[in-house]
């Protein structure tokens, strides 16, 4: 069994736990509320600026072209896909709140991955990403799996976190975890585990 699936298995309560937080369950159920859904924009959009922060240290950081390579194609599906998506549903759902107070109040998973990458490097960078997108493609993949109306926005973002780019992505991610020597199990699972908490208060300050 590789490190990475070893991780996983050793995380799996975490990853239940994050699944379980009632973003999650409400847009995979297709009870989430546009109210809701608004404030998810907001946040996430935000939290898009971290991980291409993240990831530019990760690529900094890489030793060679190839170490690179994958990296390099998660960004630019971030600067692209994912910036695109967001910009496209700024005026079809507008957030009338104070969004600068509602980012400041979600910036807990920005503040642990950011500080994380910087502390401790690359490796930590990456663990935390793997920890981020591992609970997205889980989720996504069973919420398209029930078969439920949702807003077309959210239908098209859960869909574009289980498409080849991104297994894709989370692959590469899985395969940097395989080759960590240098890092024992307990600071994969701290790493791990602490990402997954910051998603879970992240996640939280969709509902309030």
């Amino acid at each position: 069994m590789s490190r990475s699936t070893e991780l996983i298995a050793r995380q799996q309560h975490n990853l239940d736990a994050a699944r379980s937080v009632r973003f999650v369950t409400d847009s995979i159920d297709g009870t989430l509320s546009e109210d809701h859904f608004r404030r998810y924009l907001v946040i996430e959009e935000a939290f898009v600026l971290t991980a291409v922060r993240i990831l530019g240290l990760v690529v900094a950081e890489s030793e060679s072209l190839d170490e690179a390579t994958d990296h390099v194609m998660s960004l630019s599906n971030l600067v692209g896909e994912q910036r695109t998506y967001f910009a496209g549903l700024r005026a079809q759902f507008p957030y009338d709140g104070d969004a600068q107070t509602l980012i400041q109040n979600s910036s807990v998973l920005s503040n642990y991955a950011l500080g994380l990458a910087r502390r401790e490097g690359r490796a930590a960078a990456l663990v935390a990403m793997f920890a981020a997108e591992t609970l997205y493609l889980s989720w996504c993949r069973t919420a398209l799996d029930n078969s439920v109306d949702r807003e077309p926005a959210l239908q098209e973002w859960i869909e574009m976190h289980t498409r080849p780019a991104f297994v894709a992505q989370v692959d590469a991610l899985a395969r940097e975890v395989d080759l960590m020597d240098g890092v024992d199990d307990a600071t994969l699972d701290e790493w791990f585990a602490g990402m997954l908490a910051a998603e879970n208060d992240f996640h939280n300050t969709v509902s309030g």
